[in-house]
């Protein structure tokens, strides 16, 4: 008897084994489906991979643009002393009665960038017609990470995670996130970055127990919430606004003033289906604000943050614009492109690995050129996929999207 449940047991751990190897084989060759759409090179066109170029485009798009409406002012915000990498700003006002503003940015995580830029030049080309300008002003900020956008990076030359970043009161510098503790020695290593060394290898086994332990909503709260104690941290929010953010924000406040409704579209890479637009929405205190975003985006499929994937971001660039009024209303809303099936575990879990590895060779080096060019390279695919198919699909996805959100705005009225 005795020998049998030996047998058993052994039998167990063997299974178990062959389990975690599956497991750990299909986490290191993990790539979700692209979506099932035919490359249009007329799409591909609008999307420029490096900073300088692209920052090139948006402001020929804007000279384009310049002598066709009145009043157009042009901006730039250079970001730590180099005139060559800067926060662009074009804004084109209402051309007869200033009845509501739109606001697109861009590059608010760095490496995001180019698909930011994809879509608002898709904007200038397509949209930014007479009948819209005649009551719709356009104010168009493009990389607000240029830093970023430069190294493909998330963050800024601090480290700092300007979607953490962004707020009107001191106090969110103080914040304490409680649960990112329990995360730190898996999300923050201190040696050198080799994706083969035995910690990133049983990635997935470590997190999955951590999951088990704490939970898949404890562990996301806390990881991607933001933090401000670790300086080399992920996700860190810094200790006060960034430069740009400060100098940004007496011309923002300037133009929303203008107007009596706002409206802003951050647009962001990552999270969520690969190949879907998801368009996010924080519920706001304010019941006629819920209901002008719900009658803008009648009949699309939005998130209110109330799922069992919702984690709340303190600091976030889309909540710290509107706050920039004194009076009137703002819409806010995120455009978020899904590259990783973030969704499911399996894509959380490697999301945050690549992100976790990047990092970690950022703050403590990497142990070969090769663990470099391997970890950068998945870095810059998981923000900005170099898929045909994934790029096409950003374009007819915002295409439509931001068709449906002009023909709808008109109709709100939303009072303070």
């Amino acid at each position: 008897m005795l020998r049998w449940v030996g047998r058993a047991a052994l039998a167990l751990v063997v299974l178990g084994l062959l389990a975690a190897g599956v497991a750990s084989w299909r986490f290191a060759r993990y790539a979700p489906p692209d979506p099932a759409v035919a490359p249009d090179p007329r799409a591909l066109a609008y999307f420029i991979d490096d900073y300088a170029p692209a920052r090139q485009a948006f402001l020929a798009a804007g000279d384009a643009l310049a002598p066709r409406f009145a009043r157009v002012e042009r901006f730039a915000i250079p970001v730590d002393g180099a005139p060559n990498l800067a926060v662009d700003g074009l804004y084109v006002p209402a051309q007869r009665a200033p009845r509501r503003l739109l606001v697109l940015s861009s590059g608010v995580h760095g490496v995001e960038g180019p698909a930011g830029g994809a879509v608002m030049r898709l904007f200038m080309d397509e949209f930014m017609t007479d009948a819209l300008m005649a009551d719709t002003g356009v104010l168009l900020l493009h990389a607000l990470n240029p830093w970023g956008f430069a190294h493909q990076r998330r963050v800024t030359a601090h480290n700092v995670d300007l979607n953490r970043n962004a707020s009107m009161h001191p106090a969110l510098y103080q914040t304490q996130n409680a649960g990112y503790p329990l995360v730190d020695p898996l999300i923050n290593p201190r040696e050198q970055a080799d994706p083969n060394a035995w910690g990133h290898r049983l990635f997935l086994l470590r997190s999955v127990a951590m999951i088990a332990r704490h939970g898949m909503p404890v562990l996301r709260q806390a990881v991607l919430q933001g933090q401000y104690a670790e300086p080399r941290g992920i996700y860190y929010g810094g200790h006060a606004p960034e430069p740009q953010l400060t100098a940004l924000a007496p011309r923002l406040t300037a133009v929303l003033e203008q107007y009596p409704l706002s409206m802003g579209i951050d647009l962001h890479t990552g999270y969520g289906a690969r190949g879907r637009l998801h368009v996010f929405l924080n519920p706001p205190e304010n019941r006629r604000v819920r209901e002008g975003l719900e009658a803008v985006f009648s009949g699309q499929a939005i998130d209110w943050g109330g799922g069992r994937d919702f984690y709340t971001v303190t600091g976030d660039v889309a909540g710290w614009i509107g706050a920039l009024r004194t009076s009137g209303a703002h819409l806010p809303a995120v455009f978020e492109y899904g590259t990783m099936d973030s969704q499911t575990t399996l894509g959380a879990v490697k999301s945050l690995h690549v992100g976790v590895l990047e990092n970690q060779g950022a703050q403590h080096g990497y142990a070969s050129p090769e663990a470099e060019a391997r970890i950068r390279r998945d870095y810059r695919e998981m923000f900005n996929p170099s898929s045909p198919a994934w790029r096409t699909q950003v374009i007819q996805d915002s295409r439509a999207m931001l068709g449906h959100v002009l023909a709808r705005l008109p109709e709100v009225s939303v009072r303070p």
